[in-house]
């Protein structure tokens, strides 16, 4: 018992402790590498913004009949036909234009959920604009931005389901998560919030939205085009490279023979294993989501992109939101370790890529730690009360409390 004791009061200031740390590394390598992320965004070449040109051309090829997966770009489209229909407008203007509009539209929408997650957990201004600032310069962020990805948008949609679900919202909670595992089929573990809650309106709306939203896309773009697209998603193989954060691909590259690193040892039975602890993960947090967690759908999240075979570091922007809560309800030195963590850019691999050695092999699982510690904070978070703030139920009347 004392030793539990004596762990959590420890807790936050080694936490905090990391944190400092985690920003002197990501300090180091700005300083050794340079920004070479700002430099993508303001670039005037499509080519180094290489997954929205995928998309782009989708979209094109959308408007002129023809099969939106056979482009001919380098880079294949794992996205649904919903996600094509639903940028299908940029498809009639010139690629780097597109690009631009596109990146816009992101930069408006990340400020203006972060800003609604600050509002709606009352956020102290001070803490508001540090944990925003940090997450509108984090690496995950500013290479979604830079490569043109989706995963703002999706985070977008998380918002929306999780506030709805605060303010007893169920029908648009439930649409707004259906429609983004309809746009990222691989997080459809997420549909577990509402059911292990028993929010039975949200899931069967969830279920519903999302069955007809991929349904439409399917529709629009053709049934030669859907069945190009699921032949891909179930022809994918593991991709071990060090910024896919994974449970699976981490233990393959750290089990099995790569390009990247030596193994710390041969062992090809643990990839199997890794699959069974994948599942284990998702069950452990959906049994943890009955206690009514504020952090029970980031922890979800998390956990998702932890058994899915990818989980690129700039999934972390699903997580973001997520970071704000901990910091409204009093977690202060585990928001600022994850917040440090995101600022760690992607150049860290380039220093341990070829190197022989166990360490190096540790090290290129940097990304995955780094989302382990994000499902294990969000996991065992616990709603506070911080005296002085506003919590849920002390709004005006008529604004609904969180249950």
């Amino acid at each position: 018992m004392r030793i539990l004791g004596w762990a959590r009061k420890a807790f936050h200031p080694m936490t905090a402790a990391a944190a400092l740390v985690a920003i002197v590394v990501a300090l180091g390598l700005d300083a050794r590498f340079g920004l070479p992320t700002l430099t993508r965004i303001s670039a005037d070449s499509i080519n180094v913004h290489p997954d929205f040109y995928t998309f782009w051309r989708s979209a094109e090829a959308l408007w002129e009949g023809r099969n939106i997966y056979d482009t001919g770009d380098r880079l294949p489209n794992l996205n649904p036909p919903l996600w094509t229909v639903l940028i299908a407008p940029l498809g009639l203007l010139e690629p780097l234009f597109a690009y631009r509009v596109f990146i816009l539209i992101a930069l408006a929408l990340v400020v203006g959920y972060l800003a609604w997650v600050a509002d709606e957990l009352r956020l102290r201004g001070g803490w508001a604009v540090v944990g925003t600032a940090m997450l509108l310069l984090s690496s995950p962020l500013l290479l979604t931005l830079a490569l043109g990805q989706i995963y703002v948008f999706l985070a977008l949609g998380l918002v929306v389901a999780w506030i709805s679900d605060r303010r007893d919202e169920s029908l648009i909670s439930g649409i707004a998560l259906g429609l983004v595992v309809a746009i990222k089929p691989s997080l459809a573990p997420v549909l577990l919030w509402p059911l292990a809650r028993r929010r039975w309106r949200a899931f069967v709306a969830a279920l519903v939205s999302g069955a007809a939203a991929t349904l439409v896309g399917a529709l629009v773009v053709g049934p030669a085009a859907t069945l190009s697209w699921l032949r891909r998603l179930f022809g994918l193989s593991l991709l071990p490279h060090p910024d896919n954060a994974s449970l699976l691909t981490t233990v393959a590259r750290l089990f099995t023979e790569t390009t990247f690193a030596e193994p710390i040892a041969t062992l090809p039975w643990m990839v199997p294993v890794a699959y069974a602890l994948s599942i284990g993960v998702i069950f452990l947090t959906a049994i943890k989501l009955t206690d009514g967690s504020e952090a029970g759908l980031w922890a979800l999240v998390a956990a998702t992109l932890l058994a899915s075979p990818i989980a690129w570091h700039m999934y972390l922007v699903l997580l973001g939101p997520g970071v704000l809560l901990l910091l409204a309800r009093g977690w202060v030195a585990p928001g600022l370790l994850l917040l440090s963590l995101q600022l760690i850019p992607p150049r860290w691999p380039l220093l341990w890529i070829g190197k022989d050695t166990v360490v190096a092999s540790l090290a290129l699982a940097l990304y995955f730690f780094i989302l382990v510690a994000h499902w294990l904070i969000f996991l065992s978070f616990e709603k506070r009360i911080v005296p002085g703030q506003p919590q849920p139920a002390e709004r005006s009347q008529g604004s609904p409390t969180y249950r």
